[in-house]
C-alpha cells in the first residue's frame, strides 16, 4: 500500500515529451511508480485529466531571509515552484561570518528585508542546513561573489592583488565542495561591480572543476554586446559553463536571433539564461546612482549625499545620457517605501510624485533614498512586448525565473504570478510554446543546470515534488496596480511527497530540504 497515489493525470513529466495519461504513487518522499498504478494507497487524488508535472525550480530569487523568516512561502508554493536557488546578483549571507554581514544587511535590506533570523552561516552547508525541514520549499544556493569580495577586501572599490585572488579562489572551492549550486555576481552592485574580468575568472575557476556555472547579473553599463561579451571570456577562461539572470529586455533580440548566440558554442561555452516575461524589473531605488556613491557600503553613501556639491553631482549623472543609468521617473514605480512617512507612496509613480510636488525625479528619488536610509525599491518599467518575450523563450537554452522581491506593499507582479502567467498566457492563450517544452523550461532544464540530481522529472526514484495545474483556469491575477493576488489554477503542490497546497489552500506544512549539488536528498 503506497502512501500517496495521483489518479489519471495528464502527467508532463519534465523531459520535454508530450503528456501521457496515467498514475504516479508516491512513498515517503520519492516517487515509486507511474503509468498503471494497480496497488491503493493511503491517499488517493483524483486528478480528473488535469496536468501533473514536476514541481517547478525558481533558479532565480531574493527569498533568502525572508524564507526563513515566512517559512510558509505562499507567494511562491502556491504558484507551483517546489525548489528556489538563493544568493542571486552576488549578493547574499552565506558564506559570510557574522561580523561581515551588517554591510549586507543594510545595502540589500529593500531587497532581502532584515527581520531577526539567524543561523551557522559562515559555510555553505550550514546555510543550507538552516532550511532543512524548517521551510515550505527545498532550497539550493549559489556561492555570492558579493560574500567572498566582503571577506578578502571588504567593500574598497579597488582590483584585488594577486594574493587576494588566492584568499578568494580558495572561499569559492570550499563553497563548491559545501554543495554549492553555482557562483553568482552582480556587476551593478557593490561590492561586486568593484571587480575586474581577472577577479571573476578567479572565483569562477573553481566552479569550473565542478562543472558548475558563473552565474550574473552582467555588467550593463557596458552595454547588451560588450557585457555578453565579458560573460563568455570568464567562461571560456575559467572552463565553466555561464548562465545570464533576468535576460529579460527587449534589448535581446540581436542575440538571440543572430550568429552571437552561438559565439559562446565556438568558445566552447555553455550558455543558458533565464526570464520572467513582465515588461518591468525592480530593484533598489538606488540603483540608478553612480558606482562611486556606494563605495564602502550605506554608510559612506548616505554621508556623501549630505554633502550639498556631491548630492548635485550624483543628480547631474542621473540625467546624462553618457551615464549608463539614466533615470527616466516616468518608468519608475516605488515598490517599498518602508518609513510611515512616505510609505502612502508605493505603488505610485516617480514622476507623478516629483511632478506634484514640483521637484525633478532625481531630486525626488535621492530624497527618498535618504529618507528610507537606503532601505527602498522600486519597479521599472520597458517596453517589451510578448512577442519580445516569447522570442527569448523559445530558444532551446531558456529557464523560467521568477527574480521575485518579497519585500513592500507594492511588489512586482512576478512575485505572486510568473508561473501562472507561463503557462496560462504564453502557452495556453498564445501558443508560445508546446506545454511540455515550456514545463522543461520550468524543471528538468535547471535540474540539469545547477545539479539538482534528484529534482525535474517525474520518474521511479526522484524526489516527490509535484505540482497539479487545471490547463483551462490556470492564469496569474497579480497586476501592477494589484500585485499581491495568489493565481488560479495551480490546485496541488506536493514538496518531497508532503502536500503543500490542497487544492488552493496552504497546508502550513514545511517539508523542504537544503540540496546540494550532485547530491540527491530524497531520501
Amino acid at each position: 500500500m503506497h502512501d500517496l497515489c495521483i489518479r489519471d493525470a495528464l502527467i508532463v513529466d519534465g523531459s520535454g515529451a508530450p503528456g501521457v495519461r496515467g498514475d504516479v504513487a508516491v512513498d515517503g518522499s520519492i516517487i515509486v511508480a507511474t503509468g498503471r498504478v494497480e496497488d491503493r494507497s493511503a491517499r488517493e487524488i483524483d486528478a480528473g485529466g488535469r496536468v501533473l508535472a514536476p514541481g517547478f525550480i525558481d533558479v532565480h530569487t531574493h527569498s533568502d531571509l525572508l524564507l526563513l523568516d515566512r517559512p510558509d512561502h505562499q507567494p511562491k508554493v502556491r504558484q507551483g515552484i517546489t525548489t528556489e536557488l538563493t544568493g542571486l546578483d552576488g549578493i547574499g549571507y552565506a558564506p559570510l561570518a557574522a561580523e561581515n554581514r551588517q554591510p549586507f544587511l543594510d545595502y540589500f535590506d529593500a531587497l532581502n528585508g532584515q527581520p531577526d533570523v539567524d543561523g551557522p552561516w559562515e559555510t555553505v552547508g550550514g546555510w543550507l542546513d538552516s532550511f532543512d525541514r524548517t521551510v515550505a520549499i527545498n532550497v539550493a544556493h549559489h556561492l555570492p561573489h558579493g560574500c567572498v569580495r566582503a571577506a578578502v577586501l571588504g567593500w574598497e572599490d579597488r582590483p584585488a592583488t594577486p594574493e587576494e585572488l588566492a584568499q578568494m579562489r580558495q572561499i569559492a572551492h570550499e563553497a563548491m565542495r559545501d554543495g554549492a549550486a553555482a557562483v553568482s555576481t552582480g556587476l551593478d552592485y557593490a561590492p561586486c561591480t568593484f571587480s575586474n574580468t581577472d577577479e571573476l575568472v578567479a572565483i569562477s575557476e573553481p566552479a569550473g572543476c565542478f562543472n558548475a556555472p558563473y552565474v550574473t547579473h552582467m555588467r550593463y553599463k557596458l552595454g547588451m554586446r560588450q557585457a555578453i561579451r565579458e560573460t563568455l571570456e570568464i567562461g571560456r577562461r575559467a572552463r565553466c559553463p555561464v548562465h545570464i539572470s533576468h535576460f529579460n529586455s527587449q534589448d535581446n533580440s540581436w542575440w538571440v536571433n543572430h550568429d552571437e548566440a552561438d559565439r559562446g558554442i565556438d568558445l566552447g561555452v555553455s550558455v543558458s539564461f533565464d526570464t520572467y516575461a513582465w515588461a518591468a524589473g525592480s530593484t533598489l531605488m538606488h540603483f540608478s546612482f553612480p558606482d562611486w556613491v556606494l563605495d564602502g557600503g550605506v554608510p559612506a553613501m548616505l554621508a556623501r549625499l549630505a554633502d550639498p556639491a556631491t548630492r548635485a553631482r550624483v543628480e547631474a549623472e542621473m540625467r546624462s545620457a553618457d551615464s549608463g543609468r539614466r533615470l527616466d521617473g516616468s518608468s519608475v514605480r516605488l515598490a517599498s517605501v518602508p518609513s510611515p512617512t512616505n510609505r502612502h507612496l508605493e505603488g505610485r509613480i516617480l514622476a507623478d510624485i516629483a511632478a506634484e510636488r514640483g521637484v525633478a525625479s532625481e531630486t525626488l528619488l535621492v530624497d527618498l533614498v535618504i529618507a528610507e536610509r537606503g532601505v527602498a525599491a522600486a519597479v521599472i518599467h520597458n517596453s517589451a512586448t510578448d512577442a519580445d518575450f516569447e522570442m527569448t523563450m523559445r530558444h532551446p537554452a531558456h529557464i523560467c525565473s521568477t527574480d521575485a522581491l518579497l519585500t513592500g506593499g507594492s511588489p512586482h507582479p512576478r512575485t505572486f504570478g510568473t508561473y501562472p502567467r507561463f503557462l496560462g498566457h504564453f502557452v495556453r492563450d498564445r501558443g508560445a510554446l508546446p506545454l511540455e517544452e515550456m514545463i522543461r523550461h520550468m524543471t528538468s532544464a535547471p535540474a540539469r543546470r545547477f545539479g539538482l540530481v534528484d529534482r525535474g522529472l517525474i520518474q521511479p526514484g526522484m524526489a516527490a515534488d509535484l505540482v497539479l495545474i487545471d490547463m483551462p483556469r490556470v492564469k496569474s491575477n497579480a497586476t501592477f496596480d494589484d500585485p499581491t493576488q495568489y493565481p488560479d489554477g495551480i490546485d496541488m503542490v506536493f514538496v518531497n511527497g508532503v502536500v503543500v497546497v490542497d487544492h488552493g489552500r496552504h497546508t502550513g506544512a514545511t517539508p523542504g530540504r537544503g540540496l546540494r549539488r550532485g547530491v540527491p536528498a530524497a531520501a
